[in-house]
């Protein structure tokens, strides 16, 4: 699909002008001002439909302008789902840190908490045994 991109040079509308696909991957998923991901999919989509529905007689295999913009919104849903699968794994890694260091805080305050258990005469050794 990339390789077909490239040999048919596929350009991909925006708010901006085309982009090439090497584009897309700095384009936000969504955003306000309509230079996304999502509306460069809208668009590419919504010319697809424009170009009617197929002809079961009539030999439409050489389609080349639908072909590309079918390729071309394929290659966005891909580029969508590429993004999509980066900002979930940096979700689940700032997830696993912060469980981390709940854990780490936790085992921390049941240290604490067991020194504070210790007897006088437990908490003398242990002070001993540390200037020794």
């Amino acid at each position: 699909m990339y390789k077909f991109a490239a040999q048919h040079k596929l350009r991909f509308p925006s708010v901006r002008g085309d982009l090439m696909v090497e584009q897309l991957f700095d384009l936000p998923l969504k955003a306000a001002s309509g230079f996304d991901l999502d509306t460069v999919a809208r668009t590419i989509n919504n010319e697809i439909k424009d170009r009617g529905e197929e002809s079961f007689v009539e030999d439409t295999s050489d389609n080349v302008e639908k072909q590309e913009l079918e390729v071309a919104l394929e290659l966005i849903k891909d580029v969508i789902k590429t993004k999509q699968e980066a900002a979930a794994a940096v979700k689940a890694a700032a997830h696993k840190r912060e469980e981390r260091r709940k854990i780490l805080d936790a085992l921390s305050a049941k240290k604490d908490q067991q020194l504070t258990a210790a007897s006088i005469e437990e908490l003398e050794q242990k002070l001993a045994a540390l200037e020794a």
